[in-house]
């Protein structure tokens, strides 16, 4: 009859590396920032519709709550990561790209980019010197935004960071020009969701904080607030002069003007 051996103890299937690292070479792999359960068929089903990629997209949970997330083409996922952060469920979603090599199930997962406004600047200190001085302060420095200059808003900068989701938010950096001149650069970040006002984390909010299970209600600090969270500027949108009101009265639409036959 045949014999038996430890599976173990046979040989391995040997699968090459190349091949491997190829079928993750479209891949994040991600988590969301989050002690909650999260319930991955409407992840899967509000990721692929938010970001619709052209050529699809495969989505399986690899467990421990990890997430990949395969893409079939490079236009694809570069627009996915030029778009962080995501969320879902306002829970802060980190992704990170699989490199050659790598396991996706034993990356660490603690970073993401935000967009970092820099408010209250001296005039004179908007700079790129300037903008990766802060940048690597807050994280690590990725890119500075130009566009915002020609808006004439000298006091302000705008900076995209790497940024560690283990550490605090940071609310304020002290700046001295020579000897004498201090002042506060104070930052703001853009599509900030959930933090903690007590120990300024991502990922929780104050009612959850570990801090509470420490301290005496009294002695508990909260030492931010929303003026950290950036206010999207809305643009307003004029109506169409080419719109009518449905079933209304079309008095005020502007075609009518001249042409008005009885």
């Amino acid at each position: 009859g045949e014999s038996c051996t430890d599976d173990e103890e046979e040989e391995a299937f040997e699968e090459d590396e190349a091949i491997v690292d190829q079928n993750l070479r479209l891949c994040l792999v991600g988590r969301c920032l989050t002690d909650s359960i999260v319930h991955f068929p409407s992840l899967r089903n509000t990721m692929a519709d938010l970001w619709h990629p052209i050529r699809g997209i495969c989505i399986s949970d690899l467990g421990d709550r990890r997430i990949l997330f395969q893409f079939f083409h490079e236009v694809d996922i570069q627009r996915v990561l030029v778009g962080t952060p995501w969320f879902f469920n306002n829970h802060l979603l980190l992704l990170h790209r699989i490199q050659p090599g790598e396991n996706p199930s034993e990356v660490p997962l603690v970073f993401t980019e935000f967009w970092i406004q820099v408010h209250d600047l001296l005039p004179g200190l908007v700079s790129e010197t300037m903008a990766r001085q802060f940048g690597d302060f807050l994280g690590k420095f990725l890119e500075y935004d130009l566009s915002d200059r020609l808006s004439n808003s000298y006091s302000f900068m705008r900076i995209r960071v790497k940024l560690n989701v283990t550490c605090p938010l940071k609310r304020r950096k002290k700046v001295m020009v020579g000897s004498d001149r201090i002042f506060y650069a104070r930052f703001q970040y853009e599509k900030l969701s959930l933090f903690c006002f007590i120990c300024g984390k991502l990922g929780h909010g104050e009612s959850f904080c570990p801090i509470r299970t420490r301290l005496a209600p009294e002695n508990i600090v909260f030492g931010r607030d929303l003026s950290i969270r950036a206010v999207v500027r809305k643009r307003t949108v004029l109506p169409s002069r080419w719109l009518r009101e449905v079933g209304g009265d079309d008095r005020n639409w502007s075609g009518s003007h001249g042409d008005s036959r009885p």
